[in-house]
C-alpha cells in the first residue's frame, strides 16, 4: 500500500516560441495562431502541500494569491470535481516574469500534475487538458513534453519531432510587457485576414514536419509581433541584432516579449555567446540603454520528448514528506484530445 504524500514538487519549465505566426481576431476575442513551441531547461519549482483544514493558500513572491494561475488551477479543478483541494502552493520564481517565456502558465501546470500525484487522481486525459484550457491558453502546451505545434489560439496541439538538442542563449531586458498591449500594438500595425493567414499556417506545418537539420529549423524562426514591439521598445531588437552578432544561426522575440532568444549550433557556442553578452552588459555605459544585470542571461536547451514509460523529462516530482514514502509508479504516456482549427493541415 503507497504511503501518503503530504507534499510533491514539481519542475515548470519555460518554453520558447520558435515560430509564431498570428492572424485575425477570432470570435472569442483571441487571435488565430500558428506556433511551433519547445519547453526548455529555464524553469520554476512548484510545490504542493497538503494543509488540512485550511484554505487555499499560493506564495509567490511576483503574484500571490488568487490572482496567480496556479490558484485558478486550484480552483477550476474543485469546480470540475465538486470537490475541496486543501492546500498550500508554493511557486519558487525562476523565469522571469513578462517576458513571454510562459512561466504563469507553466506554473498552473505543474499545480495540475502535483494534485495529480498528491491526491491520486485518476483524471482522463480530456479533462485534463479542458482544465488547463480553461486556466489559460499556453497552459495545455505544458502537460505533454516535448516541441509542439498549436493552432487555433494556442490550444490545438500536435508532437512534433525537432533535431535534438537544441542550444538556445535566452536575454531578457529590463522591460517587462504585457501580453494584451503587444497584441494590441499588432492590431494597430497591421490587419491580418483569415485567407492572409491560412496559407502560413499550413507552410509552416508543413516546414516543421520536412524539418531534418538545424540549418532547416533556424529557418522556421520568426515572430509576427516582434517587429511592432521593436518599434516601441527597441532595446527588445537590440537584443535581438547582438545575438546574430554573437553567432546565432537565428534569433527572435518570444512569444509577446520582451524575451529574445538565440539559437545556436551546440551548448559551446551558446555558453561562449552567453558569456559575451554578459561582459558586454557589464562594460556598457549606464547612457547606452538596454544594459542587462547579471543573470537575464540564460543558456538552455531545449526539453526532448518523454522516455518510453511516460515520465516527463522535467518533472522532477518526488515526495517532499514523510521521508522514505515510495512513488506511484509512472503511468502510461497520455494523449491530449485531437483537434484541428479550420484550415490548418
Amino acid at each position: 500500500m503507497n504511503g501518503t504524500l503530504d507534499a510533491v514538487e514539481v519542475a515548470a519549465p519555460a518554453k520558447v516560441n520558435l515560430a509564431l505566426l498570428v492572424g485575425p481576431l477570432r470570435p472569442d476575442g483571441f487571435h488565430e495562431l500558428a506556433s511551433l513551441m519547445v519547453p526548455v531547461t529555464l524553469g520554476d519549482l512548484v510545490v504542493v502541500r497538503r494543509t488540512p483544514g485550511e484554505d487555499l493558500v499560493v506564495d509567490c513572491a511576483v503574484c500571490p494569491g488568487e490572482r496567480n494561475l496556479a490558484a485558478r488551477m486550484v480552483r477550476e479543478l474543485e469546480a470540475r470535481l465538486e470537490r475541496r483541494f486543501e492546500v498550500a502552493v508554493d511557486v519558487h520564481k525562476q523565469i522571469p516574469v513578462g517576458a513571454g517565456l510562459a512561466g504563469g502558465s507553466s506554473d498552473a501546470a505543474a499545480t495540475l500534475v502535483a494534485l495529480e500525484r498528491l491526491f491520486e487522481l485518476d483524471l482522463s486525459p480530456r479533462l485534463r487538458y479542458e482544465v488547463a484550457a480553461a486556466v489559460g491558453s499556453d497552459v495545455p502546451f505544458f502537460l505533454w513534453p516535448g516541441a509542439q505545434l498549436a493552432m487555433g489560439r494556442g490550444q490545438l496541439l500536435k508532437d512534433v519531432g525537432l533535431v535534438a538538442p537544441l542550444s538556445l542563449v535566452i536575454a531578457v531586458p529590463e522591460v517587462s510587457l504585457s501580453t494584451a498591449a503587444v497584441y494590441g500594438w499588432r492590431d494597430e500595425d497591421v490587419r491580418v485576414t483569415l485567407p492572409d493567414f491560412v496559407p502560413r499556417a499550413r507552410m509552416l506545418s508543413s516546414r516543421v514536419a520536412a524539418a531534418r537539420t538545424l540549418h532547416d529549423i533556424a529557418a522556421l524562426v520568426e515572430n509576427d509581433l516582434e517587429a511592432s514591439v521593436v518599434a516601441r521598445r527597441p532595446e527588445v531588437g537590440a537584443l535581438r541584432d547582438r545575438l546574430l552578432a554573437e553567432g546565432a544561426a537565428a534569433a527572435a522575440m518570444t512569444g509577446s516579449g520582451s524575451a529574445v532568444f538565440g539559437l545556436f549550433t551546440d551548448v559551446e557556442a551558446a555558453s561562449r555567446a552567453r558569456s559575451r553578452l554578459l561582459a558586454a552588459s557589464r562594460d556598457a555605459s549606464p547612457d547606452a540603454g538596454g544594459v542587462l544585470p547579471p543573470g537575464r542571461v540564460f543558456c538552455v536547451t531545449d526539453l526532448q520528448a518523454a522516455p518510453e514509460d511516460g515520465a516527463h523529462p522535467w518533472a522532477g516530482v518526488r515526495p517532499a514528506a514523510p521521508s522514505g514514502a515510495p512513488r506511484r509508479k509512472p503511468r502510461p504516456a497520455r494523449r491530449r484530445p485531437s483537434g484541428r482549427p479550420p484550415g490548418a493541415s
